[in-house]
């Protein structure tokens, strides 16, 4: 095969997959098809990066570096076939770790300690807010004002921060009537209301949380 064209075949490989997933589950927008064929392209060169990096510690020779320096016209892949093979579980592995830098917001606090910026990133506040880790933000009452309820409980899951309707999921759910009687208790409870209609309050504190 074409030298350039292998190498974008396994730069793209490993990079796919960690682009992939990171789409799914990662924090911020959507991407767009072009910057997710950035970010793979990005994300495989970073694969091979350290992986030729733990072939160097252990004195192994990285066969893709070898076929270049030979000035191959060509790239066999069955001679390859180790780097390719090690390429995928060790993409799998950086995606969880850049899951974790990305869930825990490691790389926004260490800018916002250095006062580089005061920006949280790329997606909105409802994300930013409902992502936290603090446990201020995991007791919610969200007010339906039209049919006076309130409801009160622990947020277990919530919708992208691109869909036309917030959707939430609460664990241990208090229902409130508009004279604030309660109303009934459930052990969960979902919810979906337009994102230019809803009405979010976190009333937890560190001595506990207030009724509706």
């Amino acid at each position: 095969m074409d030298i350039a064209l292998a190498q974008l075949a396994l730069v793209f490989l490993p990079g796919i997959i960690w682009a992939t997933i990171d789409a799914k589950y990662g924090a911020g927008l959507k991407p767009s098809q072009a910057t997710l064929l950035i970010r793979a392209f990005m994300f495989g060169v970073t694969t091979y990066a350290i992986l030729y990096g733990i072939y160097w510690i252990f004195g192994k020779t990285f066969g893709y570096s070898a076929a270049l320096d030979s000035g191959a016209t060509s790239l066999n892949f069955t001679e390859l076939a180790d780097e390719i093979a090690f390429s995928v579980p060790l993409s799998l592995v950086l995606t969880i770790c850049w899951l974790w830098i990305v869930q825990n917001r490691l790389l926004n606090k260490f800018l916002h300690k250095i006062k580089v910026t005061q920006r949280y990133g790329d997606g909105d506040v409802w994300s930013y807010a409902l992502n936290s880790d603090d446990a201020n933000v995991k007791y919610v009452h969200l007010r339906d004002l039209e049919n006076d309820f309130v409801f009160a409980g622990w947020v277990n899951a919530y919708s992208e921060e691109a869909e036309d309707f917030r959707e939430l999921l609460l664990t241990d759910v208090v229902v409130y009537g508009e004279h604030g009687q309660e109303v009934s208790r459930v052990p969960f409870l979902y919810l979906s209301r337009p994102k230019h209609n809803i009405w979010v309050e976190f009333p937890y504190r560190a001595e506990g949380y207030e009724n509706a």
